[in-house]
């Protein structure tokens, strides 16, 4: 059996990955911003939209008080 045959390990590999190269965090809020940041990076993969534009999209929205499109999250 390889490794990489379960689907949840699959999607948790780059998070492991990106964990071990970096050395982890040294704070709690460290850890909530990359719990988020990664968990927004696996959301785009599987709905085919790149990270980084929805990103500023949010931000955005975030600082002109307004709340970003997130529709697309829920679509299958």
């Amino acid at each position: 059996v390889t490794p990489t045959n379960n689907h949840a390990e699959r999607v948790l590999r780059f998070a492991v990955l990106w964990r071990k190269r970096s050395l982890g965090t040294k704070s709690e809020k460290g850890d909530r911003w990359v719990e988020r940041i990664l968990s927004l990076r696996q959301t785009c993969l599987v709905r085919g939209r790149q990270t980084f534009p929805v990103l500023v999209e949010a931000m955005t929205c975030y600082f002109k008080g307004l709340q970003p499109d997130i529709a697309w999250i829920s679509q299958a």
